[in-house]
């Protein structure tokens, strides 16, 4: 009988488990909340938890930046000697570890080789920055698994449900890491070449000049509005205002525009001679309620409105997105939502009834079934990279909105009003125009006035409703009697400075500043300089390199701005064109139709272009003193000097140049205008060093109504400053 063996091999199963790896640990524990509530911490180094393991998933985090450029020294010793020429650097940029996160990047790679993962799925932020985070850690690891992305709109645990699920092949999103990666290098190339060409030829040992893609655009914008407020001409003019009868007892006030002394005067003189017949225009007119809210417009309302700087909000809305889900994903440049997400619009509405915030508000959506308005919805196909910020329904804001501090619910608040005005259809106003035309001397003068009246609020009930202007009754055609005239001398002002809300307004809105028409056109379409991520960052290393600083709301270009302005040349770096350029060609690379070699190709075109100007310019140094300079002298914005009368240093303010001795009593100032006449802060520098000034022209005098020119002097023993009539 012939026996047979059977061999029975017994093989262990391993369960297979996917691994997720977000780009911050509170992310990864809100996967892991959304996901696998029971998975474990495990501690690589303890105490901290590097990574949670459920029974179907591994929850890991990339914290951020693992990895970076190398700088140019360590890629060649060619960059180690600062000289006006370009980097030694391959077209790819070589990268190097963070050491801070050193760990996190040998817990990724350990979790990435072991055999019972079949999928690696990328939860990074859904951006250029958030794909690079991640392709510069994939260059790195040596991955067999397929690789899958999720796309995050929500921080809610629906949200990252329903991401999950719906994730796709992390090629799809190649294009994506080529842009973040274009990004990366031109930043890097141009701030670094820059910096170090320009610090050679104007700056030198302990005094760098830093340069940037989008950060030397910004400060020309700050530095060229100076320039404009320096040399502004104030020009007098007349403007006056007439008053008629009504058709009840009220008066009725014209204007007239802008009119010269010599004309006004004459015009003033007849006015009581002459009978008025009124034209009336009445008319509504509807008007739609604002877009939702992008990142660069949430910043500017809550400077204007809250009084925050753009850091400040940028901080709150990373916190209100990421630490309590109550709001959608804040780096965005869209103003609509999805058809998807329009959906369960409701939900949101209703998570917001009840909590004290607009109660009135929701009470009206919901009693009269109001619906949202479709021009806030994308019905446009294909996926939208991110949506407007607004609430979301999973946030729980009746037990989140205790934990807020002030700011954080005022900006809260700005987000879930934006988004309820929504529901509102157009307000109706109805506007009436009145005027009045009289022939004089051969020329026709319009003397006119309007009002304004809110007929239906609508959407202006959630975000505040404009005081009514009304005008008295008056009949169209109708001819009434003069009644009182008054003449009223101004005065042309310049421009205001920027505050944070207007410069990140001429950021994007950069194509107002260039006269060239094509230039315009790119900046329009890249919508300006920088982003609505990145314009904050910008702004915050210009008060950290000492090119700007802020007093109250306003922002002041600082001395070593000023003596930028003057002596950098010509350089492409100066104007928004080079940035906005860029800026488009960026966004092709994120379609696919140019690519990273063609894009390179560019900027090295651009660095060629920095260097040969400012080699070719006459070599003047920019320093933390006195500029030396053959052109005509930098005024300091933060100092003019020191009190004639008590020695203390004098500053400016709004209003005067002002001695900071006035908590010990000195009363010394120069004001800003003296009868009519605007001061400069040269003539006022002038005053304090000299204790007089040159003859100025431009005063005006109340009882003759005329001009005169005088000296000003300082007279010490009033500590006040006095008219000169010396004719010496």
């Amino acid at each position: 009988m012939r026996c047979s063996l059977t061999i029975f091999l017994f093989l262990e199963v391993i369960p297979i488990k996917k691994l997720i790896i977000a780009e911050k640990p509170n992310v990864m524990r809100d996967f892991v909340h959304a996901l696998d509530s029971h998975a474990k911490g495990i501690c690589y180094a303890k105490p901290y938890v590097y990574y949670y393991e459920g029974t179907d998933f591994i929850f890991a985090a990339a914290n951020g930046h693992l990895f970076q450029a190398k700088n140019p020294e360590e890629i060649s010793i060619n960059n180690k000697k600062w000289e006006a020429k370009k980097l030694d650097i391959p077209e790819i940029i070589p990268i190097k570890m963070n050491k801070q996160y050193a760990q996190s990047f040998h817990c990724l790679k350990e979790l990435v080789q072991r055999k019972d993962i079949d999928e690696i799925i990328v939860a990074t932020d859904p951006d250029r920055e958030g794909q690079l985070i991640w392709e510069l850690i994939a260059r790195n690891l040596k991955i067999t698994v397929p690789v899958t992305r999720i796309w995050i709109s929500e921080w809610t645990k629906a949200s990252l449900v329903k991401a999950f699920h719906g994730r796709k092949d992390n090629k799809t999103y190649q294009n994506l890491a080529n842009a973040g990666l274009a990004r990366l290098q031109a930043d890097y190339l141009i701030g670094m070449t820059g910096t170090r060409v320009h610090t050679v030829c104007f700056g030198g040992y302990k005094n760098v000049i830093n340069e940037g893609r989008v950060q030397s655009p910004t400060r020309y914008l700050v530095g060229a509005l100076e320039k404009t407020i320096m040399n502004f001409k104030p020009e007098n003019y007349h403007i006056i205002q007439l008053q008629t009868e009504s058709d009840d007892s009220e008066t009725m006030t014209l204007l007239s525009s802008k009119l010269d002394t010599e004309e006004s005067i004459g015009l003033f003189e007849v006015l009581p001679s002459y009978q008025y017949k009124i034209l009336k225009d009445v008319h509504k007119a509807s008007k739609r309620g604002p877009k939702l809210y992008k990142t660069n417009d949430i910043l500017m309302d809550a400077n204007n409105k809250l009084g925050l700087s753009a850091e400040k909000t940028t901080d709150i809305l990373q916190k209100l997105y990421q630490d309590y889900a109550l709001t959608t994903y804040p780096r965005t440049e869209i103003q609509q939502i999805s058809v998807s997400a329009s959906k369960e619009i409701m939900k949101i509405v209703n998570s917001l009834e009840g909590v004290g915030l607009v109660d009135e508000i929701i009470d009206e959506i919901k009693s009269k079934h109001m619906t949202f308005q479709k021009h806030l919805i994308n019905f446009s196909e294909g996926e939208m990279p991110h949506e407007a910020i607004t609430p979301t329904y999973e946030g729980n804001p009746k037990a989140t909105l205790s934990k807020l501090s002030n700011d954080e619910r005022n900006v809260y608040e700005l987000i879930v009003r934006r988004f309820l005005q929504g529901f509102y259809p157009e307000a109706i106003i109805e506007e009436t125009k009145v005027a009045t035309v009289i022939s004089y001397s051969g020329k026709n003068y319009t003397f006119s006035n309007s009002g304004k009246i809110i007929v239906e609020p609508s959407w202006m009930k959630v975000l505040g409703i404009p005081r009514d202007t009304y005008l008295p009754a008056i009949t169209d055609r109708k001819t009434y009697p003069y009644v009182n005239s008054l003449l009223e001398r101004k005065t042309t002002k310049p421009p205001s400075r920027f505050t944070e809300a207007t410069l990140l307004n001429a950021m994007e809105n950069a194509a107002r500043y260039v006269e060239d028409s094509s230039s315009k056109t790119i900046l329009k379409k890249s919508k300006g300089i920088g982003t609505g991520a990145t314009r904050n960052e910008i702004i915050k290393n210009l008060y950290k390199s000492g090119f700007i600083i802020k007093k109250g709301k306003t922002i002041y270009p600082t001395d070593k701005l000023m003596q930028w302005m003057e002596i950098l040349p010509d350089s492409p770096l100066k104007s928004p064109m080079m940035t906005a350029d860029l800026e488009s060609q960026l966004s092709e690379v994120e379609k696919g139709t140019l690519s990273l070699h063609s894009f390179m190709n560019s900027v090295n075109q651009q660095l060629d272009e920095l260097i040969k100007v400012a080699s070719e310019s006459p070599k003047t140094i920019i320093s933390s003193g006195v500029t030396k300079t053959s052109t005509k002298d930098v005024h300091s914005l933060d100092s003019l000097g020191n009190c004639p009368i008590c020695g203390k240093p004098m500053r400016e303010n709004s209003k005067s140049f002002y001695c900071t001795g006035y908590k010990e009593g000195c009363k010394f100032s120069i004001w800003k205008e003296i009868k009519g006449k605007k001061i400069s802060k040269r003539t006022a520098e002038t005053l304090i060093h000299k204790g007089y000034t040159g003859k100025l022209k431009g005063f005006y005098s109340d009882k003759t109504g005329k001009d005169f020119e005088a000296k000003l002097k300082i007279n010490k023993s009033t500590q006040k400053v006095e008219f000169d009539f010396d004719k010496r």
